[in-house]
């Protein structure tokens, strides 16, 4: 049997298994460490999705069993073990030695390996396997020219927009912003036509755009909270994260991240909500600016590059905003999260789930 075949085979069904596996492992340790929704959360959040393409480079080809040629269903009964690791001082391949090995794999005598997927195409005709790596093949290289298409209308669109927009002039009277947004190059652009709310535009990230109509209904501290928020942002790169995450679902197709990209937008949102503190914003006015924001984003364009209010973050993020800042715990939540983080990055990060 094509072992090409065979390896996407493993692909298609390990990352799906992997994916969900890596995802409810994050949301326990977020959970287990308390860890609140904000920029922390949402990066923990982005490990199951990073993770589909480092698996491909995981895969132990010397302890596939299917490589040595047997065939897991032909051996005796109980010489199948699952085994669920977490060992330290382990190599996890030939050239990657890492302090702390963790994973979900069967093994069959010899110390030899196989997944689920090995089972499944031990029953399926060697024709069938192979038109169904194929068609795998053709639709995953379909998504992703449609894909680069859509990234190109985007960016023209945009570049039309910036062409079409005039710089924004308006009063402020925060030095720290101002001198935050001197020093990071942001360009404040506005249009007539320009609708929906705030957002910042590019890969990059260095411009700003504020409808005109919405502009003039801000008061100036409401102004300023709003390019705070943006400034967060361009200073996290938010574009080009969301761009990757975009782009790596767009390769594993038939794995549903849409869900998670959406508590990651939420967390990203929220961490910049509550940075805004740094430059003398009061919440009330981020909150009041969100408010108004949401009003003028009914049924607008959002274009790849350009990410505006979602709106299933609104309610959550007025709320975070009002809540009382709680500093009781706050070394605690700081040792948390340096134990979430340690975890989440050298236990399920580095881990091998479900794959040879």
């Amino acid at each position: 049997m094509d072992k090409a075949s065979f390896f996407i085979l493993n692909i298609f069904l390990n990352s799906f298994l992997a994916f969900f596996t890596v995802a409810f492992l994050i949301e326990s340790v977020i959970f287990l460490f308390r860890i609140r929704q904000g920029r922390v959360a949402a990066t923990l959040r982005m490990i199951p999705i990073i993770k589909l393409p480092l698996d491909l480079c995981l895969y132990d080809f010397s302890r596939w069993s299917y490589a040595q040629g047997i065939n897991p269903l032909n051996c005796e009964e109980g010489t199948r073990i699952l085994s669920v690791m977490l060992g330290w001082i382990s190599q996890v391949t030939d050239w990657l030695f890492l302090p702390i090995n963790s994973g979900i794999q069967f093994t069959v005598p010899g110390d030899l390996t196989f997944t689920i997927a090995d089972l499944i195409g031990h029953t399926i005709n060697p024709l069938i396997l192979k038109v169904f790596a194929l068609l795998l093949t053709s639709f995953t290289v379909g998504f992703v020219i449609r894909k680069l298409f859509l990234y190109y209308h985007s960016l023209t669109a945009l570049e039309y927009l910036a062409k079409n927009s005039q710089s924004l002039y308006k009063k402020m009277r925060n030095s720290t912003l101002s001198s935050c947004i001197r020093k990071c190059g942001v360009k404040i652009l506005t249009s007539p036509t320009l609708t929906g709310s705030p957002f910042v535009a590019g890969l990059i990230s260095s411009v700003v755009y504020i409808p005109n109509h919405l502009s003039k209904n801000l008061s100036r501290k409401e102004y300023e909270a709003v390019l705070a928020h943006e400034i967060e942002h361009v200073r996290y790169k938010d574009s080009l994260v969301r761009l990757t995450l975009d782009f790596i679902g767009t390769i594993f197709w038939w794995i549903p991240t849409k869900w998670l990209c959406d508590r990651i937008e939420e967390g990203q949102e929220v961490g910049c909500d509550l940075k805004c503190k740094k430059y003398g914003i009061d919440s009330n006015d981020l909150a009041s600016a969100v408010c108004k924001s949401a009003k003028y984003s009914i049924n607008t364009p959002n274009h790849i590059f350009a990410h505006q209010l979602a709106k299933h973050t609104i309610l959550k993020r007025v709320n975070i905003l009002l809540q009382p800042p709680s500093i009781r715990f706050k070394r605690m939540r700081f040792t948390s999260t340096c134990l979430a983080f340690g975890i989440a990055f050298l236990v399920i990060f580095l881990g091998r789930f479900w794959m040879f």
